[in-house]
């Protein structure tokens, strides 16, 4: 062992009740103000029954701690919301020694003799710069350790939450004086085996939530005037507790999510000075790294945000163009003019500004037919690996899908065969009539990348001629929850989802349990 041990009194349930309810308000937060990159629906928050949880105690052993068992009856499972990788679901845990005592009380790494004989040979620091090399000469990680109890091992009691971005593989503790918090198994990576997930001090703070969460990459950005302030986390911090732990990483999501918002107000002078600062973070006194992006993910989820209104508005598509030409990078510019129908500025991007290899034929087509240019001779196919952005690919769709079709196939024929080749079968899955016939063909399959974008076009544009149609036939609306399940879309169109359904529903996650229980029928085999 290399640290002093420590002790820790498992949260009682007033403390456990306060947390809670911090959870509750952040996550509502967080919804209301729905991050650009749409995650906020992605990850779930749909309650275990006590049935689930007992089904799962009983297979594991043991009965859960207290803290991480009132989330999953209040939020249901935290792997994907806490994970970056492999989120382990508690129904899909199967350790071997559960039930087992959790063996330790301080951080682990090896034997202080070892490691101090290591770094006289190697002439270096260990926690710096070898516990890679040092740890190669054990040939499994448990030899590394000692003092433990007989037969012990240092996972017993443990259940594995998943992986963090760094890489760390995190284990909630299950029973003893520190169950229900969260250790960090890192083997060979950061130069101890398993220490505690502790967020209550500077040194761990930005560490430890870094690994969680990627939330950290808009902090060059905390000097300037808009962006909004901290949460406040417990006032009675617990180290390395599961309920903390959620907090400070929801913490930095709906600060994330504010400064997003916060993100539609600024001026193009202000949008630069921001990305700068992103681009840039060493200038401004931040450490650089690959924790550091840009406003991309902020600019999609505003495209999104307008391809997925529930009523068409023209002058909030044109206002996309302005941070669209603000930003250095153009990406975002193509589904910014095609969504504001300037044809004629698409066409000068794809031919002025984009290089040869990067230029999109589908665009130049496009643009050619809604100016009702003379045919002349096709544009050079698009390169095979020019990777086009989703939001652009769904701007396209979008608006191809409005045409009568005898335009469409126009348009088809404007471009080079292989990109009228790709493009045919996504619009006809976009194109789609909102008939009970064609939904349940679509929901029929799996839907997935380019397929789950033309089928959300179809989704939206149902949705609206359903409303728009007057009451609806109960059926269909039932395939339509569905569809909005199958491309994980039910929270961003709810308000056009209890439209046409009457308030059937009272929020999105009660339409997204029932849209789950129709598309699981439809797609069960026929006995």
């Amino acid at each position: 062992m290399t640290a002093e041990p420590v002790s820790r009194q498992p949260l009682d349930d007033e403390r456990i009740d306060r947390r809670v309810a911090r959870i509750r308000e952040l996550m509502a937060r967080w919804a209301a103000l729905r991050p650009g990159d749409g995650e906020v629906w992605r990850t779930g928050f749909s309650a275990l029954t006590e049935a689930e949880v007992v089904a799962a105690e009983t297979r594991l052993g043991l009965r859960l701690p207290e803290n991480y068992r009132r989330y999953l009856l209040e939020f249901g499972e935290p792997a994907h919301l806490l994970m970056s990788y492999a989120g382990r679901l508690v129904a899909e845990q199967k350790g071997p020694r559960p039930a087992e005592p959790f063996p330790l009380d301080r951080p682990w790494a090896g034997l202080s003799a070892q490691i101090t004989d290591w770094e006289e040979t190697e002439g270096t620091d260990f926690f710096e710069d070898g516990p890679g090399e040092f740890y190669s000469q054990f040939d499994d990680p448990e030899d590394a350790f000692y003092d433990l109890p007989a037969g012990a091992r240092y996972t017993d009691g443990t259940l594995l939450l998943g992986a963090t971005r760094s890489h760390f593989l995190a284990r909630l503790v299950l029973n003893g004086p520190w169950a229900g918090t969260v250790w960090f198994d890192s083997f060979g990576n950061d130069g101890e085996l398993i220490h505690l997930a502790d967020e209550t001090e500077e040194f761990h703070r930005d560490y430890t939530l870094g690994s969680f969460v990627d939330a950290q990459e808009w902090l060059p950005l905390a000097e300037l005037p808009w962006f909004p302030a901290p949460e406040a986390g417990p006032a009675d911090p617990a180290p390395g507790d599961f309920l903390d732990l959620t907090i400070a990483v929801l913490c930095r999501r709906v600060r994330r999510a504010a400064a997003e918002r916060a993100c539609d107000r600024l001026d193009p002078t202000e949008l630069q000075d921001a990305q700068l600062r992103l681009r840039s973070p060493r200038a401004h006194g931040f450490p650089a790294g690959h924790t550091y992006g840009s406003l991309a993910s902020w600019f999609s989820g505003w495209v999104r945000d307008e391809l997925l209104r529930a009523t068409p508005d023209s002058e909030a598509a044109g206002r996309l163009l302005e941070p669209a030409l603000a930003l250095p990078d153009p990406g975002g510019r193509p589904a910014a003019l095609i969504l504001a129908g300037r044809w004629a500025e698409l066409a000068a991007h794809e031919t002025d500004t984009v290089p040869d290899d990067r230029r999109s034929a589908v665009n130049l087509a496009l643009a050619a037919e809604l100016l009702d240019a003379e045919p002349g001779p096709l544009p050079v196919p698009t390169a095979p690996d020019a990777r086009r952005p989703d939001s652009e690919r769904w701007a396209v769709l979008h608006t191809l899908a409005r045409l009568d079709a005898g335009r469409r196939q126009r348009c088809l024929d404007r471009m080079p065969v292989p990109d009228a080749a790709a493009l045919r079968p996504l619009l006809e899955i976009a194109a789609l009539p909102a008939d009970a016939e064609a939904l349940d063909g679509l929901l029929a399959g799996e839907l997935s990348g380019p397929e789950r974008i033309a089928a959300t076009v179809a989704l939206v544009r149902a949705l609206h001629s359903t409303a728009a149609a007057g009451v609806p036939d109960p059926a269909l609306v039932d395939r339509l929850c569905a569809l909005a399940v199958a491309v994980d879309r039910v929270g961003e169109v709810f308000d056009l989802l209890a439209a046409v359904s009457a308030g059937r529903w009272t929020d999105w996650r009660a339409a997204g349990a029932a849209g789950q229980r129709r598309l699981d029928a439809h797609r069960a085999p026929a006995r």
